[in-house]
């Protein structure tokens, strides 16, 4: 036996000693996470495609300009939210990692979405704030010239209001949860690795 053999199969010992997954089950993991991703990711196009449809025939069906104004923004939010979605959290194929080792490959895809995940806020829910809020107004305008009441916010915009808070507060922290449970997963390869993140 040369010198290289004996350093390969001590690495390889201490490899098995340390519990290191085997390629087959890191390979699967790899692809599970690719498949989870593509069918997110289409749910979420699908849903902005509904959104911008909506939207944009309410810039035409709906009769005051600041509901106009709301939707229009909308739809250029859900543009903007679904093109940094398939910029940051698009899927990316086990297939395309090259010559780069499958572990290393699953750890920037889970790096990439953990990233994602946790700013979401600023890509993701932030662009539907200024429209929704400008609907809400132009929404209180419609009623307030039907009824005429006084132009103070009522308990519809408070309750809509609350509404659109937690709905969006949701989407932030069920997401943040999701970016703990990748950062988990990140921590295990580093123990396997060796590496720090």
């Amino acid at each position: 036996m040369t010198p290289d053999n004996d350093a390969k199969q001590a690495w390889q010992a201490s490899v098995e000693i340390g519990g290191a997954l085997p390629l087959d089950e890191v390979r699967a993991g790899a692809d599970k996470f690719y498949r989870f991703v593509r069918r997110r990711n289409l749910i979420e196009y699908a849903a902005c495609v509904l959104a911008i449809v909506v939207f944009s025939s309410y810039i035409v069906l709906l009769p005051h300009v600041l509901q106009k104004i709301g939707s229009a923004m909308i739809v250029a939010g859900t543009v903007f939210a679904g093109w940094q979605l398939h910029r940051r959290a698009s899927a990316v194929p086990p297939e395309s990692a090259g010559t780069m080792p499958i572990l290393l490959f699953s750890r920037a895809q889970l790096v990439r979405h953990r990233d994602a995940l946790r700013t979401i806020f600023w890509w993701y829910v932030l662009p539907f704030i200024p429209g929704l809020s400008v609907m809400m107004l132009g929404n209180r305008a419609v009623r307030v010239s039907k009824t005429h009441e006084t132009a103070t916010v009522g308990w519809q915009e408070l309750t809509l209001l609350a509404l659109m808070v937690a709905f969006l507060g949701g989407v932030w922290w069920w997401n943040q949860r999701h970016a703990a449970k990748l950062q988990r997963h990140i921590d295990d390869i580093d123990a396997l690795t060796g590496q720090r993140a």
